[in-house]
């Protein structure tokens, strides 16, 4: 059974060392081969720093494909925010049979959960600019709360390159400011909803420069509730094969030592195979050129 997760970046390695550490613990994940796929084609050339939606939706489009007859997945999870909201709009969503799962939808619920389970009225969606321009989350999250949505700039690539928080920090400042300024009167407390799939390294980050504000926090971080989604799948499709759990990296350029070594720093000891997958990363330079 291959399972093929994708992200524009490191930021869904998290759940793919989640969804390891969960398989190890229930039953081996025997039978089960993991492949995480770098959805971005150069370092230098983010989804979200091209001009155009439909120059995101294409580039997408391409690598599902190449990815697709390259590696032929039996399941997709796509652990990214930014890919998740243009995912419906590519070819492959219309044409190819894989089953297809977003992590937007596993937020979706869980915001909605956590809303159902507090008299919390103010959210906050902080996003990459892909994210926040399509409105998905506040559009798909049926609920009386006030959503706010908050891009946050170079966030996710200053959490891949910096483990000790420091950038994340200073950016995080100025975004904070920035979405309290969008409540027409400064809340007391909020929902703080990481809609990058990065965030999640520095959660506690966020928690503290809202804090420092004087207001309540409470972080909602989807990535979680992905992992538990794919976790339950993988169970119903697991054998008592002696093939044991397999995690490989794939990307089409060599990832920085620097993004490296913040991987080692955030995951620590939780998923050896996924850290051994990242440090022995495969690349692959036809990685969107195979359809």
């Amino acid at each position: 059974m291959r399972w093929m997760i994708t992200d524009s970046g490191l930021g869904g390695l998290s759940v793919c060392a989640g969804l390891e550490e969960k398989l190890l613990e229930a039953n081996g994940g025997s039978g089960i081969d993991l492949l995480y796929v770098n959805a971005t084609p150069d370092d230098r050339i983010g989804y979200n720093a091209l001009e155009t939606q439909a120059e995101r939706i294409s580039l997408f489009d391409k690598f599902l494909w190449s990815a697709n007859t390259l590696f032929a997945p039996d399941e997709i999870a796509i652990a990214c925010n930014t890919l998740s909201v243009i995912y419906d709009q590519t070819s492959f969503a219309e044409e190819c049979s894989v089953d297809v799962s977003g992590i937007v939808e596993a937020g979706v619920e869980l915001c909605e959960q956590n809303l159902a389970c507090t008299d919390e009225k103010n959210v906050i969606i902080f996003a990459t600019e892909t994210t926040t321009e399509t409105n998905t989350y506040p559009n798909s999250i049926h609920s009386d709360a006030k959503i706010i949505g908050q891009a946050c700039p170079g966030l996710a690539h200053a959490i891949s390159n910096d483990a000790s928080g420091v950038d994340c920090r200073n950016l995080l400042e100025k975004y904070v400011d920035e979405a309290l300024q969008k409540f027409e009167e400064i809340p007391r407390s909020v929902l703080a909803f990481l809609g990058c799939t990065h965030y999640g390294y520095q959660s506690d980050i966020f928690r503290e420069v809202l804090e420092k504000r004087g207001i309540a926090t409470s972080i909602i971080n989807p990535n979680d509730r992905l992992i538990q989604k794919l976790q339950l799948g993988l169970q119903k499709q697991t054998t008592d094969s002696d093939h044991k759990l397999t995690v490989r990296f794939i990307t089409r350029y060599p990832i920085p030592q620097v993004e490296i070594d913040s991987m080692v720093a955030y995951l620590g000891k939780s998923a050896p195979l996924t850290l051994q997958a990242l440090q022995s990363h495969e690349v692959m330079s036809h990685l969107f050129d195979s359809k």
